[in-house]
């Protein structure tokens, strides 16, 4: 299955009296809830829908859980999560310093590992092409089986 892009015309922030240039952009065919996930795992496996969404959802509360404590959450070669803060107002000195008034907010951020590192090394690309009545920001599936979710087990 081949990654679906667009070609968009940007200027360079760094250089904008220069003329824009052309760049590929990544396009999604479609967006897939965790209720679809686990429909398709339980498909192809012993567990039921129900026991297969309890699992995640507690899964997914535990990470929120860990990071929530500060800790990185590393989920083996799919990657990590962990929480990062942006400071708004930078004082003098670290006595200065309130949390309160000085953090502006704080971010979860994804480090993808090998699995998703390999995928992306291993991507074909196709250029998407809308049909003439695709108006919608979100594209539609172009009938080449480009539209098929991708195996969440791999």
């Amino acid at each position: 299955m081949a990654q679906m892009y667009v070609v968009v015309q940007r200027k360079n922030p760094f250089k904008p009296q220069e003329t824009p240039k052309f760049y590929a952009t990544a396009r999604s065919t479609r967006k897939v809830d965790t209720d679809e996930v686990i429909k398709r795992i339980a498909e192809r496996s012993s567990y039921s829908i129900g026991e297969l969404k309890g699992c995640i959802t507690e899964f997914l509360l535990e990470i929120k859980n860990q990071l929530e404590l500060g800790n990185i959450v590393i989920l083996g070669d799919l990657g990590r999560f962990r929480v990062t803060i942006s400071t708004g107002l930078a004082t003098e000195t670290a006595k200065e310093f309130k949390p309160i008034t000085c953090i502006k907010k704080a971010h979860v951020r994804f480090l993808p590992g090998d699995m998703l590192l390999d995928m992306c090394k291993a991507l074909k690309y196709t250029l998407y092409k809308p049909d003439k009545d695709d108006d919608d920001e979100e594209p539609t599936d172009p009938g080449d089986g480009g539209g098929e979710a991708p195996d969440p087990t791999l």
